[in-house]
């Protein structure tokens, strides 16, 4: 019994003889659809799963989150860094002098002041998640 090597093998598929098993072994006709069957299986791409741009959307995905939670820290610090400035500040002022003066003035125009503050706010917000965002999506 001696097996039929590759090319044989090769010849029959690309002459269309697979079907045709006439004047072969059984051995051989065995081998011959073995082959026929691999050959086909190697002739059809496989269906993934998951998308060839999957692991890069993903690793895209996780550093966007990574630089929004380093930005979102950032800001923590630097608001709170500002809050303690200004209450010291302002402690400081009313504790060293000119505390009248300073009580007057916040109790006078506290209200615009603090109105302004939450409207840059509000723009500042706005524009990050609107204009910004939309003009990173058309990219």
């Amino acid at each position: 019994m001696k097996e039929m090597d590759d090319k044989k093998l090769q010849e029959l598929l690309e002459k269309g003889l697979a079907g045709q098993k006439a004047g072969l072994s059984p051995e051989e006709a065995e081998e011959l659809e073995v082959y026929s069957m691999l050959f086909e299986a190697l002739g059809n791409e496989a269906a993934p799963d998951l998308p060839r741009d999957f692991a890069v959307k993903v690793t895209a995905k996780l550093e966007r989150r990574k630089q929004r939670m380093a930005e979102a820290r950032f800001y923590l610090i630097v608001v709170f860094c500002c809050l303690f400035l200004g209450g010291s500040s302002f402690a400081a002022l009313m504790h060293f002098g000119g505390g009248a003066v300073i009580s007057n003035f916040i109790s006078r125009y506290g209200t615009i002041f603090i109105l302004g503050i939450i409207l840059l706010l509000l723009i500042q917000y706005l524009d990050q998640k609107l204009v910004k965002q939309t003009f990173l999506k058309e990219r």
